[in-house]
């Protein structure tokens, strides 16, 4: 038989007329390659699984001998394998077999529910086809299986059986699809499977030790990532040879990876070492932070390491960078040579470093006078587009200042950097050079094509979310609607009715995947529609558990009570989000940013404060990896905070730029 992806692959017609002996012994074969384990229980399970599938397709006769039968599919190239999938018509089946079992668990059902939610948003072949996962507990009682299946953007609830209820299943699957060509089993079998990682999954993998071209992807997205990894590693590497000062710059869209670089050159080899020395993650977003310091420090103890140690290592390779210059400013040089500095953009002037440290220094002068104390340096600049939210942030122009002076006190740093970095672009602002003022080759500059990330990997469904939300706030209304039209779907649904917006979130709150509200921080009325205010940016508990904690638990992002402001969602993400648009951004031909100033509204005019709250709404638009529902409240006419016709006119536009109405 001809080499396959899954252990086994074939035709139930082949699979009925097969050696199940010669069958196991394939697949001990295929795993033993890669797993070590209790070999001789797993093909006790392995041959009861083939003889209930057997038994199933016996019964069903000869309509199901044209299907495709693949065993043990790996879904990822970090081990994960599913028991059984078939190719039914049409329509793709998971199968989780539970061999022994008396009882269905909700987390078997979740596990299958996740398998299937993964095909239908990373597998080529499951791409536009209708998902049906099945949990088989072998000894369970009988189970009532519905008249027929529905589905919910291509994935139908779970279905469940005991051994001699298979069959059943699997006929109610056949009549669901009974009129599609069958899809051909090799096709299948040899389609691609691309993960996109969220940044929480992303770090667990590559703290444990995988590269960025372990995580999962395997097309041109993914050799970007690895490529600019490993230039990133290069760079710092002859940094150290040549004792040599480094800086560099990785730009690129929302969701683009820049942070899984930063991880990536932070954890591999040993917790917090590259080119042989200690390195760090600096982010001045403490929400961030913190999320993936617990996060990490879960994950860790589920490996064996004390909660203890592994709170010691993430904090090590993840620092606060307020912190950090706090406490390196002044005295001895820090131990890290390597830095990776995240969000480089939000650096702020020297204002706001005089109110901070006392001190009449920007920041990035502050982190260049830091490292110019060392013998050699690279410190690593991670630079999105619009995502100031905070006054005194100053974008790349400040770096372009700190450079040129320090090369005029003989602190001469060469600079690598991707095109837009440098002399500007649409997802960086303002480049480099546009803060220097003297001649260009004061500052030593490298161009860089690998330092520039232009895939979107968050919003996995529609890539295109990020240029959508970027005409939208910029009020080309008719450019946006031309981009929603080349998307699949369309990039955000609206509602005018909160409970439904819950029920559409409560819906897509399957497998793994998160769902939760999300709320501007200036949407101060949105509290008159029963909408809580976000935690604080210093309530980091309560962050951390929005994130992290399970459904069932209410701190969990899960339970819709909560909204996140940008201040505390930066960075993070979650696959379906609920958007609850407040009355400090309106339409009026144009988008008018406002601020309460109790008990009105007030008109924001300074140009700054209007781009901050425009970037607000930028951030929340890009945290969806999966979906995207908007809240738009009905107003009230007894209300002067709240008039009706000020979301109407929100909701109308949103609509014209290729939304859709719930």
């Amino acid at each position: 038989m001809t080499e396959t992806r899954s252990f086994w692959g074939g035709t139930v017609e082949t699979f009925l007329h097969s050696d199940f002996e010669k069958v196991l012994g394939q697949l001990a074969v295929r795993v033993s390659l890669i797993h070590s384990g209790n070999k001789e229980q797993q093909l006790m399970a392995w041959k009861r699984e083939l003889e209930i599938l057997k038994g199933a397709f016996e019964m069903l006769g000869t309509d199901a001998l044209p299907w495709g039968v693949l065993l043990e599919m790996p879904l990822q190239r970090l081990g994960r394998r599913l028991d059984a999938v078939m190719t039914i018509g049409g329509t793709i089946t998971v199968v989780e077999f539970k061999v022994g079992a008396r009882s269905f668990s909700s987390s078997d059902v979740q596990q299958v529910e996740d398998y299937a939610l993964c095909l239908r948003d990373f597998h080529a072949g499951s791409r536009g086809r209708s998902i049906v996962p099945i949990v088989c507990a072998e000894h369970a009682p009988p189970v009532d299986l519905p008249r027929s299946i529905h589905v919910l953007e291509n994935v139908s609830p779970v279905l469940r059986c005991n051994a001699s209820g298979l069959a059943s299943c699997l006929d109610i699957i056949r009549q669901f699809d009974n009129e599609a060509a069958q899809q051909a089993w090799e096709t299948f079998d040899a389609s691609t499977y691309n993960p996109t990682p969220s940044i929480v999954d992303a770090a667990r993998h590559v703290y444990a030790g995988h590269a960025v071209a372990e995580i999962g992807r395997a097309d041109a997205t993914a050799e970007l990532l690895e490529s600019a990894a490993n230039r990133l590693k290069e760079i710092a590497i002859q940094a150290k040879r040549e004792g040599s000062r480094r800086i560099c710059f990785v730009s690129g869209t929302p969701g683009s990876g820049k942070t899984m670089l930063g991880l990536d050159l932070v954890f591999p080899g040993g917790t917090g070492r590259v080119a042989g020395e200690p390195a760090a993650l600096l982010s001045g977003n403490r929400p961030l932070v913190h999320v993936l310091r617990e996060a990490l420090a879960e994950d860790a103890a589920e490996r064996g390491i004390t909660k203890r140690e592994a709170r010691r290592q993430v904090h090590q390779g993840l620092q606060n960078l307020l912190d950090y210059l706090k406490e390196h400013s002044q005295g001895e040089a820090p131990p890290e040579h390597v830095l990776v500095f995240d969000e480089a953009q939000r650096a702020w002037d020297a204002k706001v470093g005089k109110k901070i440290l006392g001190r009449e220094r920007s920041e990035p002068a502050l982190f260049l006078d830091i490292l110019n104390r060392m013998p050699w340096a690279c410190l690593v600049c991670l630079v999105g587009p619009g995502q100031e939210i905070n006054r005194g942030e100053g974008g790349l122009a400040l770096w372009g200042q700190a450079l040129e002076e320090a090369a005029q006190t003989g602190n001469r740093w060469v600079v690598h950097a991707g095109t837009d970095a440098i002399y500007g672009g649409e997802y960086v602002g303002d480049g480099i050079l546009s803060g220097v003022q003297g001649q260009n080759n004061t500052v030593h500059l490298v161009e860089e094509t690998h330092l520039h990330l232009t895939a979107g990997l968050r919003s996995y469904r529609t890539p295109s979310h990020g240029q959508w939300v970027a005409a939208l706030l910029k009020g080309r209304i008719e450019e946006a609607a031309k981009i929603a039209r080349r998307m699949d779907t369309p990039p955000a649904v609206i509602t005018r009715d909160l409970s439904t917006l819950k029920a559409w979130l409560r819906e897509r709150c399957r497998g793994k995947q998160r769902v939760g509200l999300l709320a501007s921080s200036g949407a101060v009325r949105l509290l008159a529609d029963g909408i809580p205010p976000s935690p604080r940016s210093n309530e980091l508990d309560q962050v951390a558990h929005w994130f992290l904690k399970p459904s069932g638990d209410y701190r969990s992002s899960n339970a819709l009570e909560v909204p996140l402001s940008e201040f505390v969602c930066q960075g993070l993400e979650i696959d379906y989000a609920g958007i609850c648009w407040g009355g400090d951004l309106i339409w009026t031909g144009g988008w008018q940013a406002r601020g309460m100033r109790a008990p009105r509204w007030q008109v924001v005019r300074q140009e700054d404060a209007r781009i901050y709250c425009l970037n607000t709404y930028r951030v929340l638009l890009t945290r969806a990896r999966a979906g995207l529902a908007v809240y738009v409240p009905a107003g009230s006419e007894s209300d002067s905070t709240r008039p009706p016709q000020q979301f109407d006119s929100v909701a109308k536009v949103l609509i014209s730029a290729g939304c859709s109405m719930l």
